[in-house]
């Protein structure tokens, strides 16, 4: 097997030679995203498929005008996402969800961006914001367990989760990442 490490944004390959491309976890931190899906749709074949995973800008930096991670130069609502692969050309088969969430972690995740954003403009050390927001994030998350049942919260192994398809009509999903399949 060959393995070849490249910009993503000037792939080194012929045009139409792949019969799939997978991109996990990668758009997000690509600056010039529009070259990374023309060199991606130029790569595959004619009918080729495209397996593209992306965080939900809901779950991860709701509202906000820049990502929260430092590290992510854009991230998409599942609307724009799947608008944004249409207009290079791609057709959507199916959108799954990755790691569902409830409806108050979702809140607490939204109220708690907007929170860690405002603090960011009295032009705090990052580290300091991180702390003083998982300070807070974990004091609301102790109150909802009962005093007895009080333990460290810790994020279970992701292979737990089973992608479940949604709608590609909403938003609003409740759901940590989005896993796109979609073909020329």
């Amino acid at each position: 097997m060959l393995t070849v490490c490249a910009d993503a944004t000037h792939l080194p390959f012929r045009k139409q030679v792949f019969d799939s491309v997978v991109s996990l976890e990668t758009l997000e931190h690509i600056r010039d995203q529009r070259v990374f899906l023309d060199n991606v749709k130029n790569s595959l074949k004619k009918s080729g498929k495209l397996i593209l995973s992306t965080p939900n800008k809901m779950y991860t930096s709701p509202f906000l005008p820049k990502p929260l991670n430092p590290y992510h130069v854009s991230e998409f609502y599942l609307g724009s996402l799947l608008n944004f692969l249409m207009a290079h050309g791609f057709s959507v088969d199916y959108v799954y969800g990755g790691r569902r969430v409830g409806r108050l972690e979702l809140l607490r995740r939204i109220l708690g961006s907007l929170l860690k954003f405002f603090l960011s403009k009295f032009s705090l050390k990052p580290y300091l914001l991180d702390d003083f927001y998982h300070s807070i994030y974990n004091l609301i998350s102790t109150r909802q367990l009962r005093r007895s049942e009080r333990q460290c919260l810790i994020d279970p192994d992701p292979s737990l989760f089973i992608h479940e398809e949604v709608k590609s009509r909403s938003n609003m999903v409740l759901y940590q990442y989005f896993l796109v399949c979609a073909h020329l």
